[in-house]
């Protein structure tokens, strides 16, 4: 009883039933009342008729008959239903005493009234054999056709329930399985109505948990694949030198503190960019020259560049206004320039600009080879990909979430941030932040 199916099953039956009733006492109101109708014009016709006959007995005999109304006149029969009055409504003929109900037709002969003819109207009184025989067969029919209505009710009322409750069902069961875990399954999308566009919609909330759960335990292998590295390194280093395998020199040192950077500078990043993708990353907007926080992390890269003898150049101009975060910015830029810096071969180019069009500040990076694929080429943006093309992967140590964390904090500044390959051979990316008034 508590199920939608069941209530929706009895709603519509009754509503079905309710109707067919309905319609049945509707066909044998109006059935009894065209019938009367029908009696009436009858025996108005017949009286009408008989009104004329008596106009041709008239004529031919030259009046009424004279005597007592009481006895038959010769000549003139008349039914006892019947009454015969004359032009002044004296008794002539017939056995029908005086009522108020009694309609009375007139006799005419040239337009001239000379008698009256009445008769009391049948008042849903079917006495008629042909008339009763009618009556049950359309008594019949009736209780048949309203059979046969309340069947059809029912079944209607059984299909309807069961082709609107079962997709609602299927949710049901759909929307469990989701509960568990289970994102494998999706819904029949064929109808066209409300509730085929929620299985649609469900397919596609379904799909998207899929691609999250996926996406978690691909980043949960990623994290620990990234932690793994550094630690084991440590482990190495650590106990060799206390097995004594290698001496505790300045440059054994340098190399653990090395990589306590990188997993601190990893560690990092994993905050800030969980931080970032629950919206929790923290920003302090103001007015500030982007000119200079671009001059302030290009001077402190120039060495990385040079070491690695990559010639790298800057153009900018003196005022590139915008409302943003000092800090954030410069992480955003220190990741770009670290990336440049890392994936780029040795005796390569590097290339900074940085330019106002229209309402619009754009800052462009490119280097030169090796490139990434076009088809990766989106996908350098998500977390922890890293194209495996080249120099280009895990062997200079990126751990591929620089490029994720600067899309997250373009974006928290209105921009977008896009990448694409340089005329000079590498990768090029490019910048869009919205331009400040003053």
């Amino acid at each position: 009883m508590h199920s939608i199916r069941t209530r929706l099953f009895l709603v519509l039956s009754a509503t079905g039933i309710f109707l067919v009733l309905a319609a049945a006492a509707l066909y044998q109101f109006s059935f009894e009342r065209a019938m009367q109708d029908y009696l009436d014009k009858r025996e108005r016709y017949r009286v009408r008729e008989f009104s004329e006959r008596l106009a041709d007995y008239y004529v031919n005999a030259g009046g009424w008959p004279e005597g007592p109304a009481a006895h038959p006149r010769p000549g003139l029969r008349i039914p006892p239903h019947l009454v015969l009055l004359d032009a002044e409504r004296r008794p002539v003929a017939g056995g029908l005493p005086p009522s108020p109900q009694v309609r009375f037709v007139p006799v005419k002969v040239n337009e001239r009234k000379v008698g009256w003819l009445g008769y009391q109207p049948r008042e849903a009184r079917i006495s008629d054999g042909i008339d009763r025989s009618f009556e049950a067969r359309q008594w019949r029919t009736l209780l048949l056709t309203t059979c046969i209505a309340l069947l059809i009710a029912l079944l209607g009322s059984w299909f309807v329930s069961r082709y609107l409750v079962q997709p609602i069902t299927a949710i049901a069961a759909l929307s469990r399985r989701m509960a568990n875990g289970d994102y494998s399954r999706r819904l029949d999308t064929d109808r066209r109505d409300e509730l085929g566009a929620l299985s649609r919609d469900i397919n596609h909330l379904a799909g998207n948990l899929e691609r999250a759960a996926r996406a978690r335990d691909r980043w949960l292998a990623d994290i620990s694949h990234e932690l793994r590295t550094p630690l084991a390194i440590l482990q190495g280093e650590v106990e060799a030198l206390v097995d004594g395998i290698r001496p505790a020199d300045p440059r054994r040192l340098e190399s653990l503190h090395q990589e306590i950077l990188h997993l601190r500078r990893l560690i990092d990043d994993l905050h800030d960019l969980a931080l970032a993708d629950a919206g929790t990353l923290r920003y302090r907007m103001e007015y500030l020259n982007l000119a200079d926080v671009i001059e302030e992390q290009a001077s402190l890269f120039e060495d990385s560049f040079r070491q690695r003898h990559i010639h790298f150049t800057r153009e900018m101009p003196e005022t590139l206004p915008v409302n943003g975060d000092a800090t954030r910015l410069r992480q955003l830029l220190a990741n770009l320039l670290h990336n440049s810096t890392k994936y780029t071969d040795a005796g390569g180019e590097a290339r900074l600009r940085a330019a106002r069009e229209g309402q619009r500040i754009v800052v462009t990076l490119e280097d030169s080879a090796p490139g990434v694929p076009e088809d990766a080429l989106e996908r350098l943006f998500d977390h922890l990909y890293r194209a495996e093309t080249a120099s280009r992967n895990r062997e200079f140590g990126g751990s591929g979430l620089g490029l994720a964390l600067a899309r997250r904090i373009v974006e928290a500044h209105d921009g977008d941030i896009s990448a694409s390959a340089s005329p000079l051979g590498g990768l090029c990316l490019r910048v869009s932040l919205p331009a400040a008034h003053p």
